[in-house]
Formats: C-alpha cells, sequence, structure tokens
C-alpha cells in the first residue's frame, strides 16, 4: 500500500507478465459500489464473482493476487466478505471515510428494499396467493443452503483433524444440547492446542474477549435486545454470512420468539433475491421484532463489527495472515461453524418440506447451484417466478 493521492496498489507476477493496478478516480469508485448495490443480487458467492469480474478482469483497480489476499483477510474475519471487500477497497482509496462510503453504499439500497419487502409481508403475508409463493421459495432456499453448507465445509475442511471438529461441533449442539458459542470456541482452541500446543493456548486464551453464550440480562428492552442479538450475530458469525442463520435462530427464534422458523425461511428467501449482503435478512427480522426502528437497530449493529474489523485490521492484514496460532484458532471454529450450520439447518427443515414436491424443488435448486454451477441469484430469481406462478394458477384453477 502507499501513501500517494492517487496510489498504485498492487503490483504482481501474473505468469512472467508483470502489471499494476490503480484506483480510479474517487467518484467512480463510489459510483461502482453505490450501481453495485442495487444489482448484487444471489448472496455472497454471487457478490464477490461480480466484484473480481469488474475490479480485477474489466477495470484492473486490483491485481489478482491482491483480490485473494483481501478475501482471504476477509475470511477470517466473521461477518459478510462481500461487504468487508467493499469497505477494503473504499479504504485503499481514501482511508476511514472511504471504506464507510464504500460499505454504506453497497449496503443501503437492498436494505430500503428489505424494509419495503419486511412492510409488504407483514400486510400480506398471510394471504394464500403469498403463502403459495412462499411454499415454492422455501424449499428452494433449503437447497441453497445446503450448496452453501458444502461450499463453505470444502474451504474449511483441511485436514482430518478439522474434519473431526466439525462432526463433533455436529453432536454436541445436536445431543448434548451445548451453546453454540461455546462449541465455536472449544473447536478453535482444540485445534490451536494441537497445531501449536497448550502454551499458545494459554496465551490466545487470555487475549480472547469472552461474550456470555446467553448475553446480557436486557429482558426489558426490546430495542436493546435487537442491539445484542444483532451486534453479536455480526460480530461473531465466523464462515461468512451463512453462519449468521445460527445466532438468529437461536436468539430471534427460540429465545425471544420474535418470529417463526417459517418467517425466518422467508426473510432468507427475500434476502437471496434481494440485492445487497445476504444477512440483510437481519434486517427483516428486526422489522418483524419492531417495526421500522427495529429494522434500523438491526442493520446498523448487524453490520457495525464489519466496519470496526476492516478499518481497524487492514494495516495489520499481512501480520494476521500469517500468524500460526491465530490461523489454526480461527479454522477450527471455522470447521465447528460447518457443523453447527447443519444443525440449524436441519431445524428449518419442517418448515421448509411438505412433500414430495418441495424436497424436489430443494434437489433441483441444489443441483442447478453445484452440478450446472448456476448462479445463485439466477436459481433465487427462477424459484421466485416459479412460486408466482403457482400462486397464480391456484388463483385461476381454485
Amino acid at each position: 500500500m502507499t501513501k500517494n493521492r492517487e496510489p498504485t496498489i498492487a503490483t504482481a507476477a501474473d505468469g512472467d507478465e508483470k502489471t499494476s493496478a490503480v484506483l480510479p478516480s474517487t467518484y467512480e469508485v463510489f459510483l461502482y459500489f453505490l450501481l453495485l448495490g442495487f444489482i448484487n443480487i444471489g448472496g455472497p458467492v454471487a457478490q464477490i464473482t461480480m466484484m473480481f469480474n469488474h475490479m480485477v478482469e474489466r477495470r484492473h483497480w486490483l491485481t489478482k493476487d491482491r483480490f485473494v489476499k483481501i478475501m482471504a483477510f476477509s475470511h477470517m474475519l466473521p461477518g459478510p466478505e462481500a461487504l468487508q471487500l467493499a469497505i477494503y477497497v473504499g479504504y485503499l482509496k481514501r482511508k476511514w471515510l472511504g471504506g464507510i462510503l464504500a460499505g454504506l453504499t453497497f449496503i443501503v439500497p437492498g436494505a430500503a428494499v428489505m424494509v419495503v419487502l419486511s412492510k409488504l409481508y407483514l400486510a400480506y403475508g398471510q394471504l394464500a396467493p403469498v403463502n403459495n409463493a412462499l411454499s415454492v421459495l422455501k424449499p428452494a432456499v433449503m437447497g441453497i443452503i445446503a450448496a452453501g453448507i458444502i461450499k463453505l465445509g470444502r474451504a474449511a475442511i483441511k485436514s482430518w483433524l478439522l474434519g473431526a471438529i466439525l462432526v463433533g461441533a455436529f453432536i454436541a449442539m445436536r445431543f448434548l444440547h451445548i451453546n453454540f458459542l461455546l462449541v465455536l470456541l472449544l473447536g478453535g482452541l482444540l485445534n490451536l492446542l494441537l497445531s501449536e500446543g497448550l502454551a499458545r493456548v494459554k496465551q490466545l486464551f487470555s487475549a480472547i474477549p469472552l461474550l456470555s453464550a446467553a448475553g446480557p440480562e436486557i429482558a426489558h428492552s426490546k430495542w436493546l435486545q435487537i442491539i445484542w442479538v444483532s451486534i453479536k450475530t455480526g460480530a461473531l458469525s465466523f464462515g461468512g454470512a451463512y453462519a449468521s442463520l445460527v445466532f438468529i435462530q437461536n436468539d430471534a427464534v427460540v429465545r425471544y420468539h420474535w418470529l417463526t422458523g417459517g418467517q425466518l425461511l422467508d426473510g432468507v428467501a427475500l434476502s437471496v433475491a434481494t440485492p445487497g449482503p445476504f444477512m440483510l435478512f437481519v434486517t427483516f427480522v428486526g422489522y418483524l421484532a419492531g417495526g421500522l426502528a427495529g429494522a434500523v437497530l438491526a442493520t446498523v449493529f448487524v453490520f457495525f463489527p464489519s466496519f470496526v474489523f476492516v478499518l481497524f485490521g487492514a494495516k495489520y492484514m499481512e501480520l494476521v495472515q500469517h500468524n500460526r496460532s491465530i490461523q489454526a484458532f480461527l479454522s477450527g471454529a471455522s470447521a465447528a461453524v460447518v457443523g453447527v450450520i447443519v444443525v440449524v439447518s436441519l431445524m428449518l427443515i419442517p418448515e421448509a418440506f411438505t412433500g414430495w414436491a418441495s424436497i424436489s424443488l430443494a434437489l433441483v435448486a441444489f443441483f442447478l447451484i453445484m452440478v450446472v454451477q448456476a448462479d445463485v441469484a439466477w436459481v433465487a430469481i427462477g424459484a421466485m417466478l416459479v412460486g408466482a406462478l403457482y400462486a397464480s394458477s391456484k388463483l385461476l384453477f381454485r
């Protein structure tokens, strides 16, 4: 990274040819992220693909090597990787102000759309045509989540030990009912212990601020509850956006009863088909819990940790990437995350599957993503269209 006003931010060898990448004007950078905020449908994989195509292949803002390093840094952090990449690129351009503006332009359009959809959902969600359409979307979302679990598993499981941690996390939460935050912590510490030894575990353990698994007692204030659940979700969702489902299922559905598992699936379906980070389904949850104010609080605080992590951590990116102890802990926690996500997904199955037709829809969505390599955005949009056609047919032929 250089200190010039219009920096050449990367020079990397690509085969035998050296290429340099220079960020364009501030206006062009933020105009792109604002545009991306309106069109980045399909979840983190689709969004990162769009960014790579534009910033590396077409505009050459970043070299391939620099893009991969930034993505590696983002994958180490909890929260949505695509948003963190946007914040980082903005930071490269105009430091803190640039990072904040890039992140906001990436979030705000989708958040506004999600608020409108949440209001319409509350107004019309109980109507038969809406329920018929959602009956198609829900199983499709389960297919998308299943594909996401496999992709996340492939990225996280790099050894037999990490595979064992995944299985152990599943058993601990599913059958022993151990709190999932404790499961993630133990997964990270176990991998660190076996990789680096007991001394390094004690050193890292003393440096980790432990959050209460249950959270503070804030039962008398729904606004504080929304803030706590959102900021905890954003700060501890290791493994990417899909991991946030664990926190919301545990707190919003099981603990506070703001919505049902079926409604959570509806929110996830809307978020997959809405521009913006996948975690915008937390905006939907906030709206159902506390109206517009709840949606705003949930949105602000679920993404706040990502801004803090990237803006404070950017200058330490190289150091963190090469710290073996931190890498070992995060690898173990990420493996445990996959097992925990599987448990939460199993909890959502009764809400999504009502018969062989719904199971077939999930399998089709899974097949399109994993075998055909279809864009998640197009799978989501296709499911929405099929749902709309199904709802229309029920109206016409009832």
